[in-house]
């Protein structure tokens, strides 16, 4: 069972002032990678991308 579903997505954002620009930016990045885990299994959100790196898809989703 998928831990969410994937939100709506929008087009990048176009040109605004600075503060509009970042917002609208990190929200767009923040729906682009629940949409790529949406449907993941807890298993794959979990595991680590390759030895070193301690870094999972969830502890990302949780960092955003």
């Amino acid at each position: 069972m998928s831990m969410w579903s994937s939100p709506d997505r929008t087009s990048p954002p176009q040109l605004l002032g600075e503060r509009a620009a970042l917002e609208a930016w990190v929200t767009y990045h923040r729906a682009t990678l629940l949409m790529k885990c949406a449907g993941l299994e807890p298993e794959q959100l979990a595991s680590r991308s390759c030895p070193p790196s301690t870094l999972s898809l969830l502890g990302l989703v949780r960092h955003l």
